[in-house]
């Protein structure tokens, strides 16, 4: 699949898994709509990438404002939508913003690449959409439901869509890693909700990989699901921490 010259949108290209896809495709030679909400995130992106960024487009705008996204759009061969509300606490709470971002906003991706011609669309999901028990993954299992059906409502349209699960990828921006590591740096215990919870991950090359890998192949409606390494979030602590490191559980064990 020969990706230069071809034009991406990248939705939540300022953050982990975004900015690393939008850096990989410059140094191909692909033309990025680098898509964000934060004005100092996309600064800062912009700023990094100033030795390859000269087929960077910097789109300030939100998922749910579909007419920013129609302009965001406009020539994109292929859209990669990693742009969520991903804290599974802070969705809890606020549970009608994240609809508004993470179903909502699937819509309007779904509607914006239909209408301007968009060959592929990836949606990045969450291994917590499977038999979700917080709102968070429930959210990304309808964007996944709305990205499958939309390859039976674009009409005659050319787009496909398809959707990729993620785990925890290691070192991304509130991932469990850097929780910890902060902690430890602190002195402060390590917080764990239980004992029993398992945590699967992906390095951020291997999510990168995984993207490449379901744009090439996908043919619409599917959900690729990679094989991921997994380890009890006390063994994690452990290695982490040391083994006498102290643990505070915050529900009963």
């Amino acid at each position: 699949m020969k990706l230069n010259k071809k034009r991406f949108l990248i939705t939540g290209a300022a953050g982990t898994v975004g900015f690393a896809i939008t850096k990989r495709l410059l140094k191909l030679g692909a033309t990025v709509c680098a898509f964000d909400n934060s004005e100092n995130d996309l600064f800062n992106l912009n700023k990094s990438l100033s030795k390859i960024n000269k087929n960077l487009r910097i789109f300030l705008g939100d998922i749910r404002n579909l007419d920013r996204l129609n302009k965001a759009s406009t020539g994109v061969d292929y859209t990669i939508h990693c742009a969520a509300l991903k804290h599974v606490e802070i969705s809890e709470y606020n549970s009608f913003e994240t609809i508004l971002t993470n179903i909502i906003g699937v819509q309007n991706i779904i509607e914006s690449a239909i209408t301007n011609n968009v060959k592929k669309v990836l949606f990045t999901s969450s291994d917590k959409s499977v038999n979700p028990s917080s709102f968070m993954g429930t959210t990304k299992l309808l964007g996944e439901k709305l990205i499958t059906a939309a390859n039976k409502h674009k009409g005659k349209k050319q787009t496909i869509f398809s959707s990729v699960r993620f785990g925890n990828v290691l070192n991304s921006n509130g991932s469990i890693f850097k929780i910890f590591k902060n902690q430890i740096d602190k002195n402060l215990p390590l917080n764990i909700t239980s004992e029993k919870m398992s945590r699967y991950f992906l390095s951020i090359e291997q999510a990168v990989e995984l993207c490449f890998f379901s744009l090439k192949e996908m043919i619409g409606g599917e959900i690729f699901i990679p094989k991921m390494q997994s380890f009890d979030i006390v063994t994690l602590a452990r290695v982490m921490g040391g083994k006498n490191y102290p643990i505070n559980y915050t529900q009963p064990k």
